[in-house]
């Protein structure tokens, strides 16, 4: 019978078959900073609009609608004048898929605290018959309460990522 610790192999045989050849992990480490250089440049292109959600409390009295959007006080400094609203008929049976798309006029600078929080209640005034955004004639009979949204900002993803930073170092100085 044969000795069982014959050694098949040299030590430098060993060696050579344990390594990983050089060129499949620079090739590996190309191919991950490519994937990370190519995101961030898709993302530096892709952008997204940020919007704040309101309650907004609707009523018609002839021919003119008001409606009067409840803010919430710390999204407020996102909200400016002729930002574009839009107000969602999703409560109401029979009007999921019916909107109004509308501005804001004004952001008055008071604060109003109620049970549900604090917010900042900024009018709008239309004027004559509303149309929902399909062209549809929309006769408001009561006072509704509805969702809303503020379309605030349209930023990109790579400005939404880098703006922690960006913060991080204006702090500093």
């Amino acid at each position: 019978m044969k000795d069982d610790n014959i050694e098949l192999r040299s030590e430098k045989v060993r060696n050579i078959i344990g390594q990983i050849p050089p060129g499949i992990i620079r090739f590996g480490i190309m191919l991950v900073f490519l994937v990370i250089i190519l995101m961030l440049s898709i993302s530096f292109f892709l952008k997204y609009e940020y919007t704040v959600k309101a309650i907004a409390s609707i009523e018609q009295k002839k021919d003119t609608t008001f409606i009067c959007l409840k803010i919430p006080t710390n999204e407020l400094i996102k909200v400016n004048k002729r930002q574009k609203v839009i107000l969602y008929f999703n409560n109401i049976p029979n009007l999921s898929n019916t909107k109004i798309i509308t501005e804001i006029q004004n952001i008055p600078n008071t604060i109003e605290i109620f049970a549900s929080g604090a917010y900042c209640l900024s009018c709008i005034k239309l004027t004559g018959i509303l149309y929902s955004d399909s062209g549809k004639v929309i006769v408001i009979n009561t006072k509704k309460e509805i969702t809303a949204e503020i379309f605030t900002d349209s930023e990109s993803f790579f400005e939404r990522i880098t703006e922690p930073i960006k913060s991080m170092f204006n702090r500093k100085k």
